[in-house]
């Protein structure tokens, strides 16, 4: 019995041994040149089909790979052929929001904890780790860590604690870090960096918290800050009242006391300076026009109380300038949201043709239940989609006993991206049927959102995935699954398919211009990431990440 317990525990210590100089920084010698990630390559992703190089495949956040070894008639003989587990000691309570990149034959990703690994894409065998330990941080939302940029020889990515580090891409080596706001405030990072105009961009999250959000621009050689953007406009700037509008620019009525309002305004007129507007996810960026484009957050209450006015930039899609960060546009898709509708999505850069015209649009996949399609150039609005779940009641006014709403702040599209494919015209968007009930929560001293939402329990709840027609804002199909929260994003590709994960850690392919299921595959219990696909010595991959790591699966 003795000699079976000295073994148990020899075995264990080996296992927490290997562990330990794992997390404490692996090094192997990568197998493939390190070529300097330059703009050229960010600019051209298809001159490079086998990588992966930005967080949405290219500048326009459209998640399409131009490969199509895996298509219609060979994807039944998709399965995995590697993976890379993290090795944790304790699996982090996080989703694996991250995105994988893929450059040199290299892939790199990272968990809800901040840890960096890079893998050997052949394989999965490890390359190097790099742990970023963070400080005391507030967070709204869960671990949440969405992945890195990759530029010249070093690595990017953002922290928990709100600050940005640069590695060294062949070793995983730390080059310099940078601390960019106060955690202590509620600052953090979430979203993956971009790496655009010799810059790298990220922006802050923490909304909740009454940060005042911001995207800022970095010198990747050094990591000295170029510009930086307000979310929430100062008095100087014009301020963020807006024009007390009682609808929103689709014209749905908003439940506002706007004179009770305008009352107030003079006690919270340095509400602008704690007033939310957080940024969740990486930015699209369009090189002839010059412009970052990405989506903001919800206005911060303040002492649990909505400030008035319409709390400009917040949940809006915004414009500026890639060399100067100063604001070309911005679309305000709810004026003084007080219900959590952030816009969490990444926006998506595309052409569509009216009227004999091609005009080049952005869209944005809303937690309202639709999407919203605008001129890029101007910001001005050229459609909105059908509605991708049944709506009710959407804009509820504050009410202690509660009022049923859908999609509600948990349904609609969430952070999940949406891919787009140029060979249907359609958006592939992820979504959540969720109703509940919002309640007013209202009170001094209270911190987070004034109103919340509470489950209904017999409520029937489902994922969907829809095709929307960029040109018409029509649902070509829809797809709907038992898995609400459908949390992973989506893939499209040249062989035809549209790729996407549930949280029971199935992924699915169906086909682009049908919505037809053509396979079905459980990698892992649990949630998985969003999908890239690349290729590496002739074969076509497509990858995902999950809570313990990292899966490829190639055909077989």
């Amino acid at each position: 019995m003795r000699k079976s317990f000295l073994v148990i525990l020899l075995v264990l210590l080996v296992v927490v041994g290997a562990a330990i100089a794992l997390v404490s920084g692996s090094r192997r010698t990568p197998t493939h040149p390190i070529r300097p990630v330059n703009d050229e390559a960010l600019l051209s992703p298809a001159s490079t089909p086998g990588q992966w190089l930005l967080y949405g495949g290219d500048y326009s956040n459209q998640r399409h790979s131009n490969l199509s070894q895996i298509n219609r008639e060979t994807v039944a003989r998709l399965g995995p052929v590697w993976k890379h587990d993290s090795w944790r000691l304790i699996v982090p309570k996080g989703r694996p929001e991250t995105t994988p990149i893929a450059v040199d034959g290299m892939l790199i990703y990272t968990d809800a904890q901040n840890l960096v690994v890079a893998v050997d894409a052949r394989d999965g065998r490890e390359l190097w780790r790099y742990q970023y330990n963070a400080g005391s941080v507030a967070l709204c939302c869960g671990l949440v860590n969405r992945g890195v940029a990759v530029y010249g020889d070093k690595v990017f990515f953002g922290t928990l604690d709100a600050e940005l580090v640069a590695l060294d891409r062949r070793t995983g080596a730390l080059v310099w870090k940078q601390e960019i706001a106060q955690p202590s405030l509620g600052y953090s990072f979430t979203m993956a960096p971009l790496a655009a105009d010799g810059k790298i961009l990220i922006g802050a999250s923490g909304g909740e918290f009454g940060i005042r959000g911001f995207l800022d621009a970095y010198d990747p050689q050094t990591g000295r800050r170029i510009w930086r953007f307000w979310t929430i406009p100062s008095p100087a700037d014009g301020g963020w009242w807006g024009r007390w509008s009682p609808i929103t620019p689709d014209g749905e009525r908003l439940p506002r006391d706007i004179a009770q309002e305008k009352r107030d305004s003079s006690r919270f007129a340095n509400a602008w300076q704690r007033g939310g507007g957080g940024i969740y996810s990486t930015p699209a960026y369009d090189p002839k026009l010059g412009l970052v484009i990405f989506g903001t957050g919800n206005p911060s209450p303040v002492d649990g109380v909505p400030p008035p006015g319409d709390n400009l930039y917040t949940t809006s899609l915004v414009a500026v300038d890639i060399s100067t960060g100063k604001l070309r546009w911005f679309y305000q898709m709810v004026p003084h949201n007080i219900w959590d509708y952030d816009a969490a999505s990444p926006v998506v850069l595309f052409d569509v043709t009216r009227g004999g015209t091609t005009i080049p649009a952005v869209a944005h996949a809303g937690k309202t239940g639709w999407v919203y399609i605008l001129d890029r150039r101007t910001g001005k609005p050229l459609l909105r989609s059908d509605p991708l779940m049944p709506l009710e009641n959407i804009f509820p006014a504050p009410s202690t006993s509660g009022k049923r709403t859908s999609p509600s702040h948990r349904g609609g599209a969430n952070w999940p991206p949406p891919a787009y494919s140029s060979q249907t015209g359609l958006l592939y968007v992820l979504a959540s049927y969720l109703p509940m009930t919002f309640v007013d929560k209202s009170e001094a001293g209270r911190k987070g959102v004034a109103g919340v939402f509470e489950p209904l329990p017999s409520e029937i709840k489902s994922g969907t995935v829809s095709a929307i027609d960029v040109a018409t804002g029509k649902i070509r199909w829809q797809r709907k699954t038992p898995s609400h929260f459908m949390y992973g994003g989506a893939l499209a590709t040249a062989g035809g398919l549209v790729f996407y994960g549930e949280p029971s850690g199935y992924l699915n392919a169906v086909d682009a211009k049908s919505g037809e299921p053509l396979w079905r595959y459980r990698v892992v219990k649990g949630y998985t990431g969003p999908l890239i696909s690349f290729e590496l010595d002739g074969q076509q991959r497509i990858v995902v990440t999950t809570r313990n790591g990292i899966v490829a699966l190639g055909l077989k």
